[in-house]
This record gives C-alpha cells, structure tokens and sequence, in this order.
C-alpha cells in the first residue's frame, strides 16, 4: 500500500472519538403491541370499522423527519396492528384538518406519485440490517420495496410481495388497512418481536413524519425502528408459488442488414415458469425455467468513445428481486453483475460467399436458481446458480436458404454465493463471497477463459450507535484459459500488461492463468451535522471480475479518498435544509504514476423554503501530474492534462402540475484546447391525477485533441495515433404515463439519439510524458482522404504515405421506444402487451444538424416487435 493511504488512516484512527450530542440526534425507539385476532374477521375495506381495531393499542406521537427535523407531526397519525395464523393487519389513520386537500394520484405499481402517502416497515428478521416495506397513496396505488445492509440506499424496488391494502377519503382525514400475508415475509417463528417503522408523507407541506424517531443526522435506517412486540405462537407458513407464463411476438424488420440475415417477419410462441418455495420460515428458493424479459425496457442509447465498457442497470425482475445479499463492491467495480448472464454472443461466424449470418442476439437462460434466507442469529446465506445455452449462429447462402451454423457462444455455468454474519445487533457483520464462471468451450470458442473464480472476505463495524464506522475488505481472482484467451485478458484495457514503457508487469504471452488481489479499507462518521469518510486501497495489476463482474476500469491502482460534509438538517435562512461538502482524491499505480487526482473543494445540495431545489458545484479540479496508462490501448502511459469544470441543477417544486429541471455543466484543461460542456432541462406535466408526461433534453458538446485513433506497426515501429474530435451528441426522452386504475396502466417510452464525431489534425506520440503538448505529439502534414471510407498518412513527410486507416468519422442515429399496457387482472397475475420499436443508422461523415437528424431517424427503416405475455399467480 502506497505510505501516504497508510498516513491518511493513521491520522483518522488518531483522531478522538465524538460522541453524538443530545442537540445533534436524539433517537427514541417505541413500542407498539399487536393483538391476536383469534378468530375474528377482518374485512379490508379501508375503514377499520370492526370492534377488534379499536381494542388494539395505538401507536402515536409522530415526529418530523423534514421540515423541522425532530419537531412533532402537524397532523397526528395512528396506527394499529391486528395479526392471525396467516397475515399481520396494519391500520393507518392519518387525520388531516384540511382533508379536502389531500393529494391523491393513481400511479402504476412501484412508482412514486405526488400523492401523500402512508407506509409500514416490517424488521421481521428483527435484525436492524433488512426491512419490508409496503406503501399506499389515497388513491390505492402501491409500492413495496426490500431494504438491505440498513441502508435506504440498499433497496430494490422490483421486489412484488402479493398483499392487499384498500383506502378511504373522509372529512377528518384518510385511512389505510393492511393485509399482509406472513408467505410474503421472511421470519423465525420463534422470534416474538420484530423491528417496526411507520411514516407518512403530508405533501401539500412536504413533511415526512415517523412513528420512531428518524432524523436526517442519524446514521442508517433499519436499526432506527422501533419494536412490535406480541407476535406469539406464529408457525412457519407453507410458501409455495408457481407464476407459469406463457408468450407470443412477432417481429417486423428490414431483410437484410449487411452481411446479417434478418428475416423480415418472425412469429416466435414461447412459455416457463418461474417456482419459488420457502425451504424453512427463513430460506426460500426462486427457481426460473426459461425466463422471459420481453417487456423490459431498452437500454438508453450511449456512444462510448472509451477504453471500458458502458454499465448498464440490471432491468429483469428475476435477477433483481432478492440480490441484496449479492451486492458486493469493489474499488475497481461490482462483483456481481448479473446482465453477464444472458449476455450478447461474442463469437462470430465468417459467412458464405454472398451469404449472410443470422446471430442470437442474447445467449438463452435455460434455468436459474436461488436460494437466500437469513437465521434469527444472523447469519445470512444466498446462492445463485445459472446456465446458459449454447448459441449458433444460422449461415445462410445467396437466397436466404440454411447452409450451416457455427457456435458464437458456449455453454456456461454462472454461480455466486455469499455468507454473512451479524453480531451485536447489527453493529459488526463478517461475510464472503465466491464466485464461478465454467465454459464449455468449442473451437470456435477457445478465445474466451475456461473459468473464471473471485472470492472475497469483509467486514464492517459499527460503533457510538452506528455513529462511526470502519470497513475492510479484501478479494482475490485467478483466469483460466489457454495461452490465447490469457495472452487477450493481459491485452485487455483492464490490465495492458504489454506496455512498453514499464517493466514491473510481468507480461508473458505463454500464460495460462493469470490471478491478482485487492485491499480496501473505509473509516468514518457517518452521523451528525459534521460527516466524513476515508478510504484507501490497493488493486494488483492482475486483478480482473468482468467474467461475472462488472470492472469499470483498470487494475494496478492505488486510490486514497476523503470525503466530508456539513448538513444543516432544519430550516435556516431560505433554506428547507442543505449541505456542503469536500472531495479529494488521488490514484496511484503500483509504480508510483499518479493516474487521477482531484479536488472538488465545494459541493452544495439544499431545499429552498418554497420546495425548489439546487446542486451546485462552482469548481472541480483535475491536479497534475497524472497519466492514463490506458488511452494508448497498449501504448505507454499518457500525460493528461490538469483540468476544470463546473456544474449545477436548479429544479422547481416537483409537486406542482408543472415543474422543471434544468442541469448543466462545463470544463476545460488548463494547457490545450480541450472544452465540454453539456445541458439537460426538462419538463413535466400532471394535468391531471391519471395522466402524467415528462420530456427532457439532452445536448453535449466536447473537443479532444488527443482522441486515440489507432497503433499502426510502420517500419516495425509503432505508431501511437490520435486526433483532435469535436463530438456533439443530442437526445430527447419522453416518458407518457396514463394511470386507468392501480392495476390498469399505459407507458410510453420514447428516445431519439444522434451523436457525430469529426476527426481532424491527426497526430503521433512523440514524448508520451512530456509537459509541453506540442512536444508530446508530432502533428502529420501529410493526410489525404482515399474517398473510399479511408485515409493515407505520410508519416516521415517525404511525401510517401506509409499506411491507411479507416475513417473514424461516424454519425449514429437510433430511436428506442417501448409501449408496454400492463393490468394485473387479478391479485399476482399479470398481462403485459408490449410493443417496441427501432430505428437506427450508422453513417462515416461526422455530420450533425441537430433536430433534423432526428427528424430523419423516422425516414430509416424500422424494427418493431408485438408481444403479448400473461403469467398466473399460483399459491399453496
């Protein structure tokens, strides 16, 4: 480890523990006793008309979480809870003087509305690290979301729990009945007292209430509930559910595209079924036979000019649902990415003469299952396990007719499984993770690793009521594969081991594996007004997890970060709230190269008292000296230049039936003529309480002078090319949302995309380090355009062009939408009709003209897809 990370931890280690002031956060825990309805009824109306709701005891005295943090609620609330053998009842009574303005908007399951809103947290595990919530509005529409590592941060909102809750208006208020079944929760039996929170949200004041204490200066989120205590003789319910489904699509697209054969009408019927069964009250296994993810949305459009590759959210309910535990982080990336599974093929085919190749364009998921769960102790256990098929590519000859098929893709087993352990109540929590990727791999495809392992050890400790903190963790991967899929992986941009400028990566071609480590430590307070947090860590050059992973950029890399923040948590001045913050940090290679330093000296977030909202940072700063070693690919390590750039958000109050948000940042470097600047408003219209539409712009402007272009062997040397880019991207993304009922709606998503490069004074790596730019790089005099797609270089202007490469001008054009009509027809079952559609074009120009581009998108051809697909909701 680099000895400045060792001095930062050193000095923070030695710094005097502050414990929390009583005027900093006061945090008071209630209790709240649920009562046994025996045999009683309960009819889930809304209303809580029934004797037994009045017996139970009450729970009150809700307390503010923004406005005034810590000052009482302006309306009261309260609850009771009622349970059986087989569901846990909640009634929610929030009384309001001024009812006729309570906000009520019909919005989709899982999606947010400007509505007030009631919600009730379950801590069944009752161990202050993971919660399940469920969230209505007036108008019936829900949410529910799990909450993992106590953290709001930590959720996934794909999670779709069958329960029930019904809503009435009334003069005095509004109320919400509860029915919840125990087969949607994870508990012990034996446990008798379960964490609880419950909130609500008054949105004509935009104030958040809590029933336990919950203020914005305390630290995590879970381990603020209070206790519902009484749940006595519960017995582990069967959990058995089958959602079987079946599909049909037809596809409408161009015959031909290129050398790939794409018939022009496809008509595919496909079925599975997706099976989850509780093992114990506190294990349960997700089985998924050919899963289907028809009517997810496309990925938003991005041209990606870098050395790493795009990260994009996993969108697919099978692999969202439960992946708390899955959620590992490392500091070059995550080591669980699960869109590796099902990814795109990566072999390919060589065609026929005159052929064409008909490729998958996702690898089949023939099975997935997982086992997760959690003991009453702590411990913490989630497997995942999931092949995928071999894929092959269809030639075809001349006339379309099948002549052969190739495999693109080998048959894989992806595994993932993490163990943890809590201790003290959530304060101190031990875990590891492992994972597997085994390829059978073809002649065709022994380009890619055979295997693929990562494991890894953490901890994190919590002390001075989970005030401060401190986390360690450390990891190791080994790649196996022959000496060619080695030789590409030391290649590769994630480790560029052959590099010419350094001899201490110990690069060898005849490998045939290749394993590396990580060290990552965090210590901090993470509660109170003052806040900060320092990291430190080490990654050798051989360390690489994008097999199952997701590795956004190199190894051999030493980062030491700090972080800190002042948070003013109630009203001041003009201010709702706000904060002010500090970034530093600072990379090193294992040689002792800077590859990035920062500092963004002022971080501004508030609330204004009108609910406007603003982010501003006046200044960032890039520091030198520092050198990319990938922007060569392969090439020495490059100086880059101290830089600067500044950015902001201004918002107007999100509840108003017309608001909007406009972003915008801009930047430079201090020595050369490299320029950005980007601008993103948007606007939103709720003209009503079923109907809402949103459209923003997106417009970015860049100029590099040292864009790399491509290494080219000249005279057995290599040259190191580059070239000045001006690349100008637009989009414009509307989204169209018309709410029927809570279980009936229609979605729109549209996005047109342009984005143009234009290359221009090419040039050579002359001094690769060298301070001054004019001597880093040798401008060419000598560049003719061959008028066929490529260029000449006369590398030695003697008036000989010594080598030709392909223009890299480019102009992409793409337009992605999605409509999907989704109705759950009854209580779990779903019918979704989706339609998608596509445009796309790819020209070598490096034209942009803005909005006729996209206006020009409609004129190309079209993709479209009709797919109609229904599951059923079984239950045992």
């Amino acid at each position: 480890m680099h000895p400045s990370c060792a001095l930062v931890l050193f000095l923070l280690a030695a710094c005097p523990v502050q414990t929390l002031s009583q005027t900093e956060w006061q945090r008071k825990a209630p209790s709240l006793k649920a009562l046994n309805l025996i045999d009683e009824p309960i009819n889930i109306d809304g209303r809580l008309d029934e004797l037994i709701w009045q017996k139970a005891e009450v729970g009150t005295n809700f307390i503010q979480r923004d406005p005034q943090d810590g000052s009482p609620a302006t309306e009261q609330t309260e609850v009771r809870v009622l349970y059986n053998p087989n569901a846990i009842f909640v009634g929610i009574r929030a009384l309001d003087s001024q009812a006729g303005e309570i906000h009520a908007e019909l919005a989709r399951r899982d999606k947010r509305s400007q509505s007030d809103e009631l919600s009730v947290v379950f801590d069944s595990f009752h161990d202050t690290r993971t919660a399940f919530e469920f969230i209505v509005n007036p108008s019936g529409s829900i949410r529910d979301i799990y909450y993992f590592n106590d953290s709001r941060d930590n959720s996934d909102v794909s999670w779709d729990p069958v329960w029930e809750v019904k809503t009435s208006i009334d003069t005095a208020g509004w109320t919400a009945e509860f029915r919840i079944p125990f087969t949607q929760l994870r508990f012990e039996k034996d446990n008798t007292t379960w964490g609880l929170q419950v909130w609500r949200l008054l949105q004509r004041e935009a104030e958040y209430s809590y029933w336990s204490p919950y203020s914005k200066e305390a630290s995590g989120f879970v381990s603020n509930f209070g206790r519902l205590e009484g749940l006595s003789g519960l017995s582990s319910p069967v959990r058995f559910e089958l959602r079987p489904y079946t599909v049909g699509n037809s596809r409408f697209r161009p015959s031909s595209n290129g050398s790939v054969y794409t018939p022009a009408r496809q008509v595919e019927f496909n079925g599975g079924i997706d099976l989850k069964y509780g093992l114990t009250s506190d294990f349960t296994l997700d089985l998924a036979l050919n899963p289907d993810f028809g009517q997810v949305e496309a990925d938003p459009s991005v041209v990606n000019l870098s050395s790493f590759e795009t990260f994009y959210p996993e969108k697919r309910p099978l692999f969202i649902e439960g992946s708390g535990l899955f959620s590992v982080g490392l500091p070059v990336g995550q080591m669980f990415y699960s869109r590796r599974i099902g990814r795109a093929p990566r072999g390919g085919a060589i065609p026929p003469l005159g052929g064409t190749v008909e490729t998958p364009e996702v690898s089949t998921i023939i099975a997935a299952t997982k086992v997760t769960g959690k003991t009453v102790n702590g411990l913490g256990i989630g497997v995942l396990s999931a092949v995928t098929a071999k894929e092959l590519a269809t030639l075809r000859d001349s006339t379309g007719a099948r002549v052969g098929e190739g495999v693109v893709e080998p048959l894989t087993h992806h595994f993932a499984g993490r163990i943890e352990k809590d201790y003290d109540e959530g304060n101190h929590t031990i875990g590891g993770m492992f994972t597997a990727v085994n390829r059978r791999l073809t002649d065709e495809t022994n380009f890619l690793r055979t295997a693929a392992y990562v494991g890894e050890l953490d901890g994190t400790h919590r002390w001075d009521d989970k005030a401060y903190i401190f986390r360690w963790r450390i990891a190791a991967s080994e790649l196996r594969g022959n000496e060619g899929a080695i030789d590409r992986a030391q290649r590769s941009a994630l480790h560029n081991f052959q590099r010419p400028d350094q001899s201490y990566l110990d690069y060898d071609p005849m490998r045939t594996s290749l394993s590396g480590y990580t060290v990552y430590l965090q210590a901090g307070k993470t509660a109170g007004t003052w806040q900060y947090v320092v990291t430190a860590a080490r990654i050798s050059p051989g360390f690489d997890i994008s097999d199952l992973g997701f590795q956004g950029q190199a190894s051999d890399v030493q980062p030491v970060t700090l972080w800190t923040q002042y948070l003013q948590s109630r009203p001041q001045w003009i201010f709702r709230n706000y904060s002010i913050s500090l970034n530093v940090e600072r990379y090193w290679t294992t040689n002792g190269d800077v590859t990035w330093g920062w500092i963004r000296p002022v971080l501004f977030n508030g609330t204004f008292e009108n609910n406007w909202y603003i982010e501003l940072n006046p200044m960032a700063f890039g520091s030198l000296p520092s050198v990319s070693t990938s922007a060569l690919r392969g090439g020495p390590a490059l100086r880059e230049d101290a830089w600067h750039n500044s950015f902001g958000t201004i918002g107007t109050d999100p509840r108003k039936p017309v608001s909007v948000e406009i972003s915008g940042s801009a930047g430079g470097t201090f020595e050369t003529r490299a320029k950005w600047h980007d601008y993103s408003p948007s606007l939103t219209l709720r003209p009503s309480t079923v109907f809402n539409i949103s459209v923003g712009l997106s417009y970015s402007w860049s100029r590099d002078p040292a864009q790399w272009v491509g290494n080219f062997v000249v005279s057995d040397t290599t040259r190191y090319v580059v070239a000045e880019i001006l690349q100008k991207t637009l989009s414009l993304t509307t989204r169209l949302n018309w709410i029927l009922s809570p279980s009936l709606s229609v979605e729109l998503y549209a996005s047109p995309f342009v984005s143009s490069g234009e290359y221009f004074s090419f040039k050579q790596v002359r001094e690769p380090r060298a301070s001054e730019f004019d001597k880093r790089y040798k401008r060419y005099q000598n560049v003719i355009d061959n008028g066929d797609g490529t260029e000449s270089i006369d590398v030695n202007d003697d008036g000989s062009y010594d080598f030709s490469l392909g223009k890299p001008d480019f102009s992409f054009r793409q337009l992605r939408s999605t409509l999907v009509i989704r109705w759950e027809y009854r209580q779990g079952s779903v019918i979704y009709l989706a339609w998608q559609h596509g445009r796309e074009r790819f020209l070598k120009d490096g034209s942009f003209h803005s909005f006729s581009d996209i206006e020009d998108i409609f004129h190309h051809d079209s993709d479209n897809t009709l797919l109609l697909k229904l599951n059923y909701w079984l239950s045992f």
